[in-house]
């Protein structure tokens, strides 16, 4: 595939939000019904936003059914280890919402039962990266998408889903992450709601936290127990206040998500630390995207503090464009290639 050009975040979101138009027009050629009038299904004050009751609009029109089942924010699920709730983005209606995004390139595969250009990416993806393990993506792989996972960490309601959890006929997980604007990694919520000050055992906040290191360890989440069982966190060490380098701050105020994708992997596959990789993080982002494919991006900072963390390098982190996937798109689902096109510039 043609490199891409690179773009701030602020500036792709930007074009998205100006394709508006030209995929209203798409949607007239395309849906069944007449499309009501753009003042009633468009949000009153953000015009690139689909109001609440028309947010199944900002998805390809043969995805309807199952989306309009998804935003009700509950799903039937054949696992029964998963539980059926999942967290719906407030922003979901935006042409530039990630979890939109991440539905209408995973959706589309499960309708057609057809998750061959996911897997065939994935699997370039750990050829290129030389593993020295495999994966058995395939026709018995369980495909399930925004996962809860708070009994797995312990957040109880406040928990996000993964937005795409894959385990292998031989119990491998596989948790993916999709970006398509962002300008960085989810990151803890915690220092801006006063509970901490962003450094992992600050004098300042021991006490307050009735002599945790962390809030979120003192409210029952597991983030640090599981990230210490295996080697992504470090519960021993305790932050510097005069250290600027990221790797001295909280890791979870940086690499808030990777971490938390990373430690329901190993968990779910039941890795052994010493023993082969069974669990993977994949990063899934759009390859206009600066912050995640540039010079410095995100995941190349996320991947030098794994090697700062641990002892060896497991290479059980990935990056994948989402571009790859869509390009392998062909039979039945080469007709949702136009709508990538359409909405979000991706070319055909």
């Amino acid at each position: 595939m043609p490199e891409a050009r690179l773009l701030q975040p602020h500036k792709l979101k930007e074009y998205l939000k100006e394709q508006t138009e030209t995929y209203l027009d798409f949607l007239r050629d395309n849906i069944k019904e007449p499309l009501p009038d753009v003042s009633k299904i468009l949000h009153s004050e953000y015009r690139f936003m689909f109001n609440h009751n028309h947010r199944y609009l900002n998805f390809h029109p043969d995805l309807k059914p199952v989306v309009s089942d998804f935003l009700e924010g509950r799903v039937e699920r054949k696992y029964e280890d998963i539980h059926p709730d999942i967290a719906i983005h407030d922003y979901i209606g935006h042409m530039a919402s990630s979890q939109a995004y991440c539905w209408n390139v995973v959706l589309p595969m499960k309708r057609h039962d057809n998750f061959s250009p996911l897997f065939q990416t994935l699997n370039a993806a750990l050829q290129e990266e030389r593993v020295d393990y495999s994966f058995d993506f395939g026709v018995e792989t369980a495909v399930v998408l925004e996962m809860n996972v708070s009994q797995d960490l312990g957040e109880g309601k406040q928990s996000t889903s993964i937005d795409l959890y894959l385990c292998t006929h031989s119990g491998k997980v596989c948790t993916v992450e999709f970006k398509l604007t962002e300008p960085d990694f989810g990151q803890c919520s915690q220092p801006g709601e006063g509970k901490c000050d962003g450094h992992y055992g600050s004098r300042d906040y021991d006490e307050k936290n009735g002599g945790h290191l962390c809030y979120l360890a003192k409210i029952g989440r597991r983030y640090w127990r599981l990230g210490a069982q295996y080697n992504l966190l470090d519960p021993t060490f305790v932050s510097k206040d005069t250290e600027t380098d990221l790797i001295k701050k909280c890791p979870l105020r940086v690499f808030y998500q990777p971490l938390r994708n990373l430690m329901v992997a190993k968990k779910r596959s039941n890795e052994i630390v010493d023993g082969s990789v069974r669990g993977i993080f994949v990063l899934v982002a759009d390859n206009r995207n600066k912050a995640f494919w540039g010079d410095h991006n995100h995941f190349d900072r996320f991947k030098k503090y794994l090697a700062s963390a641990r002892t060896e390098d497991k290479k059980d982190v990935l990056r994948i464009s989402t571009q790859d996937i869509i390009e392998k798109f062909s039979g039945s689902l080469a007709s949702y290639r136009e709508f990538f096109k359409v909405k979000y510039g991706l070319e055909s």
